[in-house]
């Protein structure tokens, strides 16, 4: 969902709403909003979204220190977490006695994609470009998850695609199933604010501390989507995607198509700033076909990501989907 600040306690609970799986954040949304002391300090964050760093940062303490108190409550640092109804007083005096580090940290660090899952969503989207081979843009890459989107195994239902692969993405079709295809791409290219690199120990626990607590499964699928990424050849440009993206869709090769993706990082822009992308790649269509898919839960309003492709000017809505990828709700009929 969108945040276009400050914090208020309506937008809290409606970000809660949608951390799925997570009894214990569902807990500590509720604490923090009953406290204005902890809504004092998540409103001294910055970065967007700021509910997301606030917890991931909490997170990335307690697992450089898993003795503390409050880790006992966190399946993902130990194997016996406390219950969250005995959270409250714990979490509400790590909170207070860190506030420095945690918003020193939230306001240092973004919230990055780490859940190659979404590719379940952003590969039948990929799909309906109407071109068999095409360079690759990812905006918001992260250590570039979904740049190597083709190299995971895709399995909804009785519908497969893609390599045999350590990592294999499943997911619930609804709707109509996923049309596929083979596809060839040329360049890959990722722009991030902030690139991960894998071989960096703190990258890799910021990368987990974005994940919710309970959820194991995608913590193991982080890990082998991180190595299999680095085997892919891939240009990671560390900057404002706002900034050079009109430069890296000149320097793609000839004039051959492009699909530039985005899930879960225009959400960390105002309305001008996403304007501003669409104006970027509409301008640069005069000198190849460009081919969008964004995946996106920006509408407070809505309960589900948008899944949306565009052709030329405008977006169409291909779809819903689970934020982590665990379903993908598909109307092809809305294709132009």
């Amino acid at each position: 969902m969108t945040f276009d600040g400050p914090v208020t306690a309506e937008y809290l609970l409606a970000w809660g709403r949608h951390t799925h799986g997570s009894p214990l954040y569902q807990r500590l949304v509720a604490v923090t909003v009953a406290s204005p002391e902890l809504m004092a300090v998540i409103r001294r964050i910055t970065n967007r979204p700021p509910s997301n760093v606030y917890f991931a940062a909490i997170q990335f303490l307690l697992m450089d220190d898993p003795e503390v108190e409050l880790a006992g409550f966190y399946p993902s640092i130990t194997e016996q977490p406390r219950p969250p109804s005995e959270v409250d007083a714990v979490f509400t005096r790590f909170v207070l006695a860190n506030q420095e580090r945690i918003v020193g940290i939230a306001n240092e660090r973004l919230t990055q994609t780490n859940e190659c899952r979404r590719c379940t969503a952003l590969m039948p989207a990929i799909l309906t470009a109407p071109f068999d081979s095409f360079h690759l843009v990812d905006l918001g890459t992260s250590a570039g998850l979904n740049l190597a989107f083709d190299s995971y195994r895709y399995v909804f239902g009785d519908v497969n695609w893609g390599p045999t692969s350590p990592v294999v993405l499943e997911a619930e079709a609804k709707g109509d199933p996923p049309r596929v295809r083979p596809v060839a791409v040329g360049r890959r290219v990722g722009i991030d604010l902030n690139i991960v690199d894998p071989a960096q120990s703190d990258d890799r626990r910021w990368l987990d501390a974005l994940i919710w607590p309970e959820q194991a499964e995608r913590r193991h699928r982080l890990r082998n989507a991180l190595e299999l990424a680095a085997m892919v050849d891939m240009e990671l440009i560390e900057a404002s995607f706002l900034e050079v993206l009109k430069d890296v869709l000149k320097r793609l090769p000839g004039s051959e198509p492009a699909v530039v993706m985005n899930s879960f990082s225009l959400i960390q822009l105002d309305p001008a700033q996403r304007e501003q992308i669409a104006e970027v790649m509409e301008a640069a269509r005069s000198r190849r076909p460009i081919h969008r898919v964004s995946l996106e839960l920006i509408d407070k309003s809505d309960d589900w990501a948008r899944l949306e492709v565009g052709r030329g000017a405008g977006m169409v809505q291909l779809g819903t989907a689970h934020p982590h990828g665990e379903w993908v709700d598909l109307r092809y009929q809305v294709l132009p």
